[in-house]
């Protein structure tokens, strides 16, 4: 199904977060983490996946939530704390692994599914505040 264009800046943040994960994986394959490679993993945690998980879990998942998709919901939210808690590991070899595998998992559960599902059940305004980034 083609993304709904009021959805369309939460699914082009995933384009930077894959390459994100790739930068991840690379890096957690080497012998030594770079400093500077771990310094922009840190900041795009911090810059760009923290105000797009914020986004969701203020507008998006309340919308959802209130038409029904509980276990949608739910696994987005166990998906948004698992990747926050290893976003402060990212010195060490296995939580990079890890975030990077799960953050690759998790844009493929946003695409696939919860978007879908958002496209087919919100109303308009639900879709327009999301679009603003304004709590309808």
């Amino acid at each position: 199904m083609k993304r709904d264009a009021r959805l369309r800046s939460l699914s082009s943040d995933h384009h930077r977060a894959l390459v994100m994960a790739r930068k991840m994986d690379k890096e957690s394959r080497s012998n030594k983490i770079n400093p500077t490679v771990l310094d922009e993993l840190e900041a795009f945690c911090r810059n760009e996946l923290e105000p797009h998980f914020a986004r969701e879990e203020e507008i998006l998942l309340p919308a959802l939530e209130k038409h029904g998709e509980h276990q949608l919901v739910q696994k987005t939210l166990h998906e948004h704390t698992q990747m926050t808690g290893l976003a402060t590991r990212l010195e060490q070899k296995d939580a990079l692994q890890l975030f990077s595998q799960l953050l690759k998992q998790h844009i493929r559960f946003e695409e696939q599914f919860l978007f879908e599902v958002s496209q087919k059940k919100l109303s308009d305004a639900e879709l327009e505040a999301i679009e603003s980034g304004n709590r309808g």
